[in-house]
């Protein structure tokens, strides 16, 4: 497991993502979900995501161009409900915008998408209710990536039973600016 970050004057994003530099690819992936993980456990962290990365796995990753992508798998839990017992919209987005951002990992370094960015824009369309209890599949593809801007996209499908591929049930758009300074002055 990756060390926890310590340095308490800088803010703990930014520690957090340091502490990643030493992995690449999907390690760089692995070690995110379990330090986030590990340090949701902590009872005075109130983060947003301390009630999502728990539920999350990695189904499959491609980390080659020209679309590296990560696909996860999440379960909905009665936290990420609304009043019908479907999965919130809110809740959605925020997963959207999470997994979409994590693929990032992929391909970064010092310089480059090594924070991970700034969401710009971020466009969510529900297409089916997903109840309590589903496993969904979360597929997120890097489409473009510059120096200062990226173009993200994912995708929701119900798993089925025998753990295939079901309906699609919430797509999202993703375009997020870096806030990484030029790699010389790291």
């Amino acid at each position: 497991m990756p060390g926890s970050p310590k340095d308490e004057s800088a803010p703990p994003g930014k520690v957090f993502l340091e502490a990643l530099m030493k992995y690449e690819g999907i390690q760089k992936v692995e070690a995110f979900l379990e330090l986030a993980a590990e340090s949701y456990k902590d009872p005075k962290n109130h983060e947003w995501m301390t009630s999502i990365i728990p539920y999350l796995s990695i189904v499959s990753h491609k980390s080659t161009p020209p679309h590296p992508s990560i696909t996860f798998r999440f379960t909905v839990q009665p936290i990420h409900s609304n009043g019908l017992g479907n999965l919130h919209g809110g809740c959605a987005s925020t997963i959207f915008d999470a997994c979409t951002t994590i693929p990032l990992h992929l391909i970064s370094k010092p310089g480059f998408w090594q924070y991970t960015g700034v969401s710009r824009t971020l466009n969510v369309t529900y297409l089916r209710p997903i109840p309590v209890g589903s496993a969904v599949d979360i597929k997120c593809e890097v489409l473009h990536a510059g120096r200062s801007l990226c173009a993200l996209r994912g995708e929701m499908r119900a798993v089925t039973k025998d753990g295939q591929e079901g309906p699609l049930l919430a797509v999202c758009e993703h375009n997020k600016a870096s806030t990484d300074p030029p790699a010389g002055k790291l």
